[in-house]
Order: structure tokens, then sequence, then C-alpha cells
């Protein structure tokens, strides 16, 4: 897995796997020609004329404020945690990240490299996908916290007729999750990130919470027994009356 962040202490280790993680979609995205090249561009031209007395961190932070502009999560720290601090991160990781940027394979299918980035980020990855309902154009689906969006992206990406941001809205419950769902919607290439909702397990049992008043056709999870937060019998079933509930 790229960009190392066993040398970072506990204070630097969030803000290193948040800012590793957007490293490489950044330029994941440059590569598949979303955004104009600046973290692949052949020996970093531009920055190098530029840069002056700015440091690669300074870099990654400018960087991280324009893709904010259109993708204010995950890009926006403010927006997710406040241990989350680019400026935290040691000049001599930063550099290191770019300079292993030109030996990584940023066109890798979707799959495994949206798998790999929830590894990075300490998110559950045994789901059982193939027990998901087939989902059609005119269907709204809710996932659930726990899972930041992957579940989401796996029916996207694999069912026929359904976008991200017509069809699916994302809980999230931690900074992690929503730096996935970000994620997510970096790579399938949705605008910005309206279908993402911070709601933690706490928000979701109050009546009055947006979600609650929403209605879904599908309501999406991870099962119980592989660490999920929700039962169907005695909470979903009564939250999500009129929607099919699975937890996989």
């Amino acid at each position: 897995m790229p960009f190392d962040v066993s040398t970072l202490n506990d204070v630097q280790r969030p803000t290193g796997l948040w800012a590793s993680s957007l490293v490489l979609a950044l330029a994941r995205d440059e590569a598949a020609g979303r955004r104009r090249p600046r973290l692949t561009e052949p020996n970093l031209d531009t920055w190098t004329r530029f840069h002056g007395r700015l440091s690669s961190v300074d870099f990654l932070s400018l960087l991280f404020e324009d893709a904010a502009v259109l993708h204010p999560i995950p890009f926006n720290p403010e927006l997710l945690d406040s241990s989350l601090h680019p400026e935290r991160l040691p000049e001599a990781t930063a550099q290191a990240w770019l300079d292993a940027l030109g030996s990584l394979a940023l066109d890798t299918a979707t799959a495994p490299y949206i798998l790999e980035q929830a590894k990075r980020l300490g998110l559950p990855t045994r789901m059982a996908r193939s027990d998901l309902h087939v989902v059609k154009a005119h269907h709204k689906v809710l996932e659930l916290p726990g899972t930041g969006g992957q579940l989401a992206h796996h029916i996207v990406t694999t069912q026929t007729g359904l976008t991200l941001q017509d069809n699916f809205t994302i809980a999230c419950g931690t900074w992690q999750e929503l730096t996935l769902a970000g994620i997510v919607n970096l790579e399938l290439g949705v605008p910005h990130s309206h279908i993402v909702m911070h709601a933690t397990t706490t928000d979701l049992r109050s009546s009055d919470h947006p979600l609650r008043q929403r209605s879904f056709d599908f309501v999406l999870g991870l099962h119980p027994d592989k660490g999920g937060l929700f039962r169907i019998d005695d909470q979903l079933a009564i939250w999500f009356p009129s929607a099919k509930v699975l937890l996989v």
C-alpha cells in the first residue's frame, strides 16, 4: 500500500491517513483526465518554477483547498474532524509521497482501488456484496453509517442505469467514512458531495433527523455480525417502515 504513515506520531497519524488517501485520489483523478495535472505533471514543473519558499506540505494544502470548492467532503478538514490539520504533516513525509507518485499505477480497476482506500482508512471491507438488491433507476437508496459508500460504489459500478447522485444517499458517522464517501464521489465523477450526510447512530435515533423524514426504497448497511451498528428488527424496520432493509 503506497504512502506509508507508520513513522508519524499519534497526533500526526490521523492527518497522515486522511491526506495520503486524498493525494492518491487526486492523482488518480488527474490520470483519468478529470482535472488538470498538478500532482502528476512531469517533474512537477509548474510547482517547481513558482513555489518559492513554499513547502511540499503547502503544495498539498493548496491542492486540497482547490479541490474543496467542488468537493468540500472529503477535502475540507473542518467538515470532517478537528484532529485533521494538513500543516501537521512532516515535510519529509509529504515530499516522499510526491516522489512516489511516479511509480504508482493510477489506472487500476475501480473496485480494488476503493477496497484499498477503505483498508487504508481502517473501515470494514468484508461484506456480502453479491447479496445486494437489484436497484432500478427510480429507486432511492440509503447507505447506513459504517461503510463509507462502499455499497453504493459496488451497485453503481455493477448495475446499469444508476448514478450516485440520483439514486443514493450515503450516511457517515466518522471522518474516515466521510473521507471514503467523498473519494467514492470523486472516483465516480460526481460533481459535488451533496449525497453524503453526517449521521451517527445516535443521530439516527432521533425521529427529527432529516434522513428519518425521507422515504427510501432500500436501506443498506453492514451486518451486525461483521461489526455493523444496526439491527433490522427493533431499529431499522421501525425507522424506515417503507424501505426494504438489507444488512450484508
